[in-house]
């Protein structure tokens, strides 16, 4: 029976056979570190949503990138839109995003005869649904946040 745990290897502990021995067993992932680029979860978010701007209404077509870099760039949005315990710290939080879409959907950005499912599958790249689409309702934006996205709803 094969060890299924994953393990971590340090530059310093570098064994190409050993590397081999995991990648042959699945055990090899990369770990990055958001510790230098403080921001890097606004290019996570855009690239993220922009798989479903196809699905934007015609009103929104030209303009729904816009609206998602004045989202990311706007501090409000900055504590809600990060994860902030565990590996994933730093990383965009994938359930209040999927909650934006949501939302954005409901104001007339996204289609309403598209389902926020096929939102969140185009999203996620998958054929089934999965824990951030079945719980992003756990994770609401503060009042401040939603009033600030009706705002830009209205400016942009």
């Amino acid at each position: 029976m094969k060890n299924t745990s994953f393990r971590r290897l340090l530059p310093k502990e570098f064994d190409a056979e050993l590397l081999k021995q995991l990648t042959d067993e699945g055990r090899v992932y990369i770990d990055v570190k958001r510790d230098n680029d403080k921001d890097a979860y606004k290019r996570e978010i855009l690239e993220y949503v922009a798989s479903i701007a196809e699905f934007a209404t015609d009103a929104w077509h030209e303009e729904v990138s816009n609206l998602w870099k004045t989202i990311v760039e706007t501090d409000c949005f900055r504590d809600c839109l990060t994860m902030k315990k565990g590996a994933n710290a730093g990383h965009m939080n994938r359930y209040v995003v999927t909650n934006i879409v949501c939302r954005l959907q409901n104001m007339g950005v996204y289609n309403k005869d598209v389902s926020m499912l096929t939102l969140h599958l185009s999203l996620e790249k998958t054929d089934k649904r999965n824990k951030y689409y079945q719980s992003n309702g756990n994770y609401s934006l503060n009042r401040e946040a939603r009033l600030l996205l009706k705002k830009l709803l209205q400016r942009v």
